[in-house]
């Protein structure tokens, strides 16, 4: 990057993507263009000393990164990473409770296979073990076994389907 030029295309090439991660940190636009012109500022009057371990573009990212992290700090915006929490904290509530509910009704289907369905299905996915460990243990063809997986599958589908 030793001209003009040069650091113009690397300029066309990243600028954008680079505002919208800074954006993505800063929820502000216009920060986020400042961050990234400062970075790239940065850069140019480095170039002569500016030594890379990894590629430009790893550069450049933890480089806005490491801007809006300071600016999010000088303009205390603690605030909406509460928010965020706040919000990330609901969704995990939400996201437990509906894989709650999955659970319940994944038991009830499992509970209402035919015994020896429900017994191959659940060496197969709960204990993982393979379908010639299962044929063994059970003294059945491999066939069967996948038989009985396949019909499980079955009824899972209509079952969840219908749910």
């Amino acid at each position: 990057m030793s001209n003009r030029i040069q650091f113009e295309k690397l300029y066309k090439r990243f600028q954008p993507s680079l505002i919208n991660y800074a954006f993505y940190l800063t929820r502000s636009s216009e920060d986020a263009i400042e961050i990234v012109n400062d970075v790239f500022l940065s850069v140019w009057s480095k170039q002569n000393r500016l030594t890379l371990d990894h590629s430009l573009k790893t550069y450049l990212y933890t480089a806005v990164m490491n801007r809006s992290i300071n600016y999010i700090k000088k303009n205390k915006l603690e605030t909406v990473f509460d928010d965020q929490l706040d919000t990330l904290s609901d969704f995990e509530a939400d996201k437990s409770l509906l894989q709650k509910e999955q659970q319940i009704i994944i038991e009830q289907i499992m509970n209402n296979l035919p015994p020896k369905c429900k017994q191959v299905f659940s060496m197969s996915r709960v204990d993982q073990l393979s379908n010639k460990e299962i044929a063994s243990l059970l003294d059945i063809s491999i066939k069967t076994v996948e038989a009985q997986i396949t019909k499980a599958l079955k009824i899972f589908r209509k079952k969840l389907i219908n749910e």
